[in-house]
């Protein structure tokens, strides 16, 4: 077991013109052929890949090539509040001696490696006849999926292990945020409406029934309204009549 290294999981998101399933796979294949690459989700012409140590650029040029056709990179956005997540993973190095006649023949088995989704490197030695793997494979199912795809029979020379920390940012504390953003502005509202209610009337309670001032516009017709008078009008305080009413 190596040593445990940080390794950083990088998100990039391509747009380009899908027309048909076979299309689709063709993007799919040259994505996922390139060195670092983990997954790739295709979602009509949005294509989201993650991968470690891939140069988001190249990648771009290297499938525009590949499909013959205009491949943009979307830029992440500005304003987002990312955290970063952590977690372990050993991984698989091993090396497989596998004949290798020329330098095409060793091009076609390094892109049938990378095509596996548990490969997530591959390097060839022409002249030793040698194809380093990284990656979760399997030492067994490696060597069937070399037979299955290339027809060429190899064996296990070495496998090593290494453990790294793989970081990826994920963004949760936006949606955190926006949800308390929403929160607030309820609140806000909320408050608004409950001072609204609380505004002083404009007729306040009495106890004193000669106060009642029928000609009121507001009064219509409530012959028996003794607790009510109009607050405007001052004639109705007195300082000496305790009977009188106070002003709230």
């Amino acid at each position: 077991m190596g040593e445990t290294k940080a390794e950083q999981l990088v998100t990039a998101v391509y747009m380009v013109h899908v027309h048909c399933k076979q299309c689709a796979n063709t993007i799919v294949t040259q994505f996922t052929q390139f060195p670092g690459v983990r997954e790739v989700k295709l979602d009509g012409g949005k294509v989201t890949v993650k991968g470690i140590g891939f140069d988001a650029e190249k990648l771009r040029k290297k499938v525009e090539k590949g499909c013959r056709r205009r491949v943009e990179l979307v830029p992440p956005p500005k304003d987002i509040v990312t955290e970063v997540k952590s977690k372990k993973e050993e991984l698989k190095i091993i090396t497989v001696r596998v004949p290798l006649h020329c330098a095409e023949c060793a091009a076609r088995v390094k892109e049938v490696l990378l095509e596996h989704k548990s490969i997530y490197a591959a390097k060839i030695d022409l002249g030793k006849n040698l194809c380093v793997v990284e990656g979760l494979i399997e030492e067994k199912k490696l060597f069937e999926y070399i037979y299955h795809r290339t027809r060429k029979y190899g064996f296990i020379d070495k496998v090593e292990k290494k453990e790294i920390i793989v970081e990826e940012k994920v963004e949760v504390k936006k949606k955190e945020a926006e949800k308390k953003k929403e929160g607030e502005k309820k609140e806000e509202v909320k408050v608004k409406e409950k001072v609204k209610e609380v505004v002083a009337p404009y007729f306040i309670p009495c106890t004193h029934p000669h106060f009642i001032d029928y000609s009121h516009p507001e009064l219509h017709g409530f012959k028996d309204t003794v607790f009510l008078h109009c607050s405007h009008s001052n004639q109705f305080l007195s300082n000496e009549n305790p009977e009188a009413c106070s002003v709230m």
